[in-house]
């Protein structure tokens, strides 16, 4: 369980730098601010719980936000994002960004580590 620790600095690290640039993103898309806070919000909620020990339904959920939220870092930068023209823009793929999808998958692994021994230690 000593995972816990560096699972709760990568989240706190997430939350961070998804806090940094939820102005600039709410500013060109309000929408896009409130996914920012929504996640911030969730990553600061996650790391909390990993320092006071989470449950499995916390482990599912970080498990669950972090997937949910490298795989719309990477359809925003493979596919694009809807524009008013029908089209999609790709979003550029910058410092910030890929340090926090790097955190997240880091993040990832470890949750699913913290999942696997929570569970081998209930039997």
């Amino acid at each position: 369980m000593r995972l816990r620790y560096p699972a709760a600095g990568l989240s706190f690290l997430a939350q961070l730098i998804h806090l940094w640039v939820l102005p600039e993103h709410y500013l060109m898309w309000d929408t896009a601010g409130y996914f920012f806070l929504v996640v911030a919000a969730c990553q600061g909620t996650l790391g909390v719980s990993l320092l006071f020990g989470p449950g499995r339904w916390m482990l599912r959920l970080g498990i669950f936000l972090n997937l949910f939220v490298v795989f719309v870092w990477a359809f925003t930068r493979t596919v694009g994002i809807p524009a008013w023209v029908g089209a999609f823009m790709r979003e550029p793929v910058g410092v910030l960004d890929l340090s926090a999808t790097i955190a997240e998958v880091a993040l990832l692994v470890l949750l699913v580590k913290l999942k696997r021994d929570l569970v081998r230690s209930r039997m």
